[in-house]
């Protein structure tokens, strides 16, 4: 397979932005990162309801992600404090195609709308683009998320399809955005 890493590699790396630092998640991150899963509204935001999520569940995962030569989690902590605010994560490698997909949350709701999201963003894609050498990178996120969409646009994800009232979410029906960054 060409171009194809091994992701245990950047286990100990990380990757420090201007607001943030990126280092592979940890066993320890699992107890806060299930707490944002079951937070209704974090959870409103994320690919699928993790409400009912257990302990055992996100274990069983997280051995999957550590194994996984296709995905790679970062925990994402505040600069200043090393406290663990966010995971970011990209999925889905596709190493012949030079693909794969971002997942992000800022879990602790006192980091929204700081920057926060838009530095760890910027920083998982200059990671992708130069150290694994991808070509692009998709997302989903729903129409109803204004404030990732601003970060996504920012960041220069482009809007390639519209997924039409797709999502069901408090009783309503909406579209899903698939954005794509390319690297140029």
């Amino acid at each position: 397979m060409s171009g194809k890493k091994n992701l245990n590699n950047y286990s100990a790396q990380k990757i420090i932005g201007r607001k943030i630092i990126l280092r592979v998640l940890e066993k320890d991150d699992l107890k806060r990162t299930l707490a944002w899963l079951k937070d209704p509204s974090v959870n409103m935001y994320l690919s699928q309801n993790f409400c009912d999520y257990t302990e055992d569940q996100e274990l069983k995962w997280f051995k999957f992600i550590q194994s996984s030569n296709n995905d790679i989690v970062f925990a994402i902590e505040d600069i200043n404090t090393n406290l663990h605010i966010g995971n970011c994560a990209l999925h889905k490698i596709n190493w012949e195609k030079g693909a794969c997909e971002l997942g992000i949350v800022i879990g602790e709701k006192g980091y929204w709308n700081k920057g926060y999201g838009s530095d760890a963003t910027i920083n998982v894609i200059k990671f992708a683009m130069s150290e694994l050498n991808l070509k692009s990178i998709k997302l989903n996120v729903y129409k109803y998320n204004r404030r990732a969409i601003k970060v996504y646009k920012k960041c220069g994800f482009k809007l390639i399809q519209t997924q039409k009232k797709n999502h069901l979410y408090n009783g309503k029906y909406w579209d899903t955005l698939i954005m794509e960054f390319k690297k140029t």
